[in-house]
């Protein structure tokens, strides 16, 4: 319990003494006020560049995929199944050929990924 204790204080003393005002009377500058508030601020840009933008750009590339599909396409599913698309129907609506005579509908949001067909065929 004596090592928890110990552990909790020298965890957050650093913080209380970074965070405390100036003495009154004292000389206060720019770094004197924000200084404190600097790591925060720094852990936030870090979070923006290494996290946030990323996915927004591989949010913004899903939908631009999404919206330019076309007949002909080959496209596997989010269960797993490959088929080529043969239709259209809706703007949400997608007539997948998964073997031959084989068709289903599925929504064009449980699309996840084009597939490269080979141009040896």
């Amino acid at each position: 319990m004596k090592i928890i204790n110990k552990l909790t204080f020298l965890l957050i003393s650093p913080i209380l003494l970074t965070s405390c005002a100036p003495p009154p009377g004292g000389n206060t500058s720019f770094m004197g006020s924000v200084g404190p508030f600097l790591p925060f601020i720094l852990i936030i840009i870090l979070f923006y560049f290494l996290i946030i933008r990323p996915q927004n750009k591989q949010q913004r590339e899903r939908r631009e995929m999404l919206k330019n599909l076309k007949k002909g396409e080959s496209v596997l599913t989010n269960g797993g199944i490959i088929g080529k698309i043969l239709d259209i129907l809706d703007d949400d609506i997608i007539l997948l050929e998964i073997s031959k005579g084989v068709q289903i509908k599925i929504k064009r949001d449980f699309v996840n990924s084009l597939l490269v067909q080979d141009s040896k065929k």
